[in-house]
């Protein structure tokens, strides 16, 4: 029998997350449309990604030893309610100011310092609230989150962007992150006694930040199917994130497309991930098939990386569709499997660490890309980024793939 999933915290949980995402979906587009709109530049587009992300490479190192040892139900609440009237605030400022990059570049930048803090609080505190047993299926619950929401909100909100602006979609995101707040104080969970030193002369207190703060590195030293999993991720993620840009770009400077189109072809990859989600909520992929229907797909996924802005617009649909379908069942096993594997109390810590990881690579390609941008056709730089992101498959996953179909095929019971 299997395990009841859908208790009373994990309902309201998903509940929250779920008005959270559909913010998120509008104004990751709206904000990505508004910069390259008003610059027309690929260099000033990644470098406002490439400074948006330089939070994610100090704060989760700093803040995740306090964040093993705080309550975490009350830095989720207060950090969506503390945005909720982030947004707001620049709503007003913009309203009177217009579009100013310094000013984008600075909201994008307060907006990640607070998102960086809440992504690792969250991914710490997920597992926490899945029922025993019921890993795979909570996973797969909030992987289909983010596609929902992209195929109900993307179109909608490039309709409003094109037809009242980016400062109707601040509005709506201040009031779902005020919302998605008050969902979540409702949850009932009791984090046990929580750590809180007193008495340390200060220079033992820095001497024990210290040691908890390095304590990712030393595991992850002696772990290294989790390292290559994470050197793996920290490449993909940012020859992804180039690529998005890429495609940006391309729809919005070819005369054939546009914007509805762009947003369509989002669409498609998010319907594809939310088919995936749901068919890995049902069915269960056998333990010893993990790693190998994995490689697999990273290689197809790199592959129509690689070849999308050379097909025809209905072929980019279908490819999309299928990355979506694929790529998301991947993505769950492996973050059912790794955060199943990390001890609880190093869980913020080591995910810190990887948050670091995967916001080097976005920063350090997507600056690579738009640099490229300015001189190569978007389509060569996209083709390159999905050709290197192949041989990093071959080089860190397929030639130690023992150590990493360790981590893919791990089962709680197993430890």
């Amino acid at each position: 029998m299997k395990p009841k999933l859908w208790t009373r915290n994990f309902t309201i949980l998903t509940l929250g997350s779920l008005i959270s995402a559909m913010g998120e979906a509008a104004m990751s587009l709206a904000l990505s449309l508004v910069v390259f709109d008003e610059t027309a530049s690929t260099w000033l587009s990644g470098l406002y990604g490439a400074v948006s992300m330089v939070p994610h490479l100090l704060l989760p190192l700093l803040l995740a030893p306090l964040i093993d040892r705080c309550n975490r139900k009350g830095i989720i609440v207060t950090l969506d309610y503390t945005m909720g009237c982030l947004y707001l605030l620049f709503l007003l400022y913009v309203s009177r100011a217009g579009f100013r990059y310094g000013a984008y570049l600075l909201f994008s930048f307060l907006c990640n310092c607070i998102g960086s803090v809440y992504g690792l609080t969250y991914s710490s505190w997920y597992p926490d609230l899945i029922p025993a047993g019921a890993e795979q299926r909570g996973y797969a619950v909030s992987s289909m989150i983010y596609p929902l929401t992209m195929t109900l909100v993307t179109p909608i909100a490039a309709l409003v962007y094109s037809r009242w602006g980016v400062e109707s979609l601040f509005l709506a995101e201040g009031v779902l992150l005020l919302t998605a707040g008050s969902f979540e104080a409702c949850i009932y969970w009791n984090p046990g006694p929580l750590e809180k030193p007193a008495g340390e002369p200060l220079r033992q207190r820095i001497r024990r930040y210290v040691s908890e703060a390095t304590e990712s590195l030393r595991y992850l030293k002696k772990e290294p199917g989790l390292r290559n999993i994470y050197l793996y991720m920290m490449v993909t993620n940012g020859a992804g994130t180039a690529n998005s840009s890429m495609t940006l770009a391309h729809f919005q400077s070819a005369n054939v497309l546009t914007t509805a189109m762009y947003s369509t072809l989002i669409s498609a990859e998010t319907i594809g991930r939310l088919a995936g989600s749901m068919v890995h909520y049902v069915f269960q992929i056998p333990q010893n098939r993990r790693y190998w229907l994995t490689v697999r797909v990273y290689l197809i996924y790199e592959l129509f990386d690689g070849i999308l802005l050379f097909v025809a617009y209905p072929l980019m649909l279908v490819m999309r569709f299928l990355c979506g379908f694929l790529g998301v069942n991947t993505a769950t096993l492996r973050t059912a499997a790794v955060q199943s594997y990390l001890p609880q109390n190093l869980r913020a810590r080591v995910n810190g660490l990887f948050n670091v990881l995967a916001s080097l690579g976005v920063m350090g390609v997507q600056l690579i890309a738009g640099a490229l941008g300015e001189w190569i056709p978007y389509r060569l730089v996209a083709l390159g980024m999905a050709a290197v992101t192949s041989l990093c498959v071959f080089l860190l996953i397929v030639r130690n793939r023992e150590a990493v179909r360790k981590i893919y095929e791990y089962e709680a019971q197993d430890r």
